[in-house]
């Protein structure tokens, strides 16, 4: 392409007065000898373009790679982890119940020795009563006399 064609495509073409924006096309030159060098300075950009996306496509599967093997490091890191903190979690579980059973049973064991000394301290009067109660059956049998509860006096 000559110098003068491509400058004559900047040459008014409208009546004179406002300006012209945009540029005529010209329809004498062939687009694909127009645009031929421009594109062909481009293929060697397009090669080095497609090797670029190669190179980003083999790190990122690298990465994918490490990725997902630091993911199962961290998966079976986790799992050692339960299963530990599953046992801790049940050896303090049992100990907070052994604990709660010697409480209770020390509870029980102090509950018994009161109710056992009380016994101790009431067996005696309760017999003595019971004795008078008996003999002094023993002088009314035979009486008609009944208490409220419908048992003899």
């Amino acid at each position: 392409m000559r110098l003068r064609s491509f400058l004559a495509r900047f040459r008014r073409v409208g009546a004179p007065g406002a300006a012209v924006v945009a540029v005529p096309a010209d329809r004498a030159v062939d687009p694909a000898a127009e645009l031929g060098p421009v594109l062909a300075r481009l293929a060697g950009v397009q090669e080095e373009a497609s090797e670029i996306r190669a190179l980003a496509g083999d790190e990122a599967a690298a990465l994918v790679r490490t990725a997902a093997r630091r993911a199962a490091e961290i998966v079976a890191d986790a799992q050692e982890q339960a299963v530990r903190v599953r046992a801790e979690a049940v050896a303090s579980a049992l100990a907070a119940a052994r604990r709660e059973e010697t409480a209770l049973l020390a509870a029980g064991r102090s509950a018994a020795e009161r109710v056992r000394a009380r016994a101790d301290e009431r067996i005696p009067g309760l017999a003595d009563r019971v004795a008078e109660y008996a003999l002094g059956r023993l002088d009314t049998m035979g009486s008609d006399e009944w208490a409220p509860g419908g048992s003899p006096v």
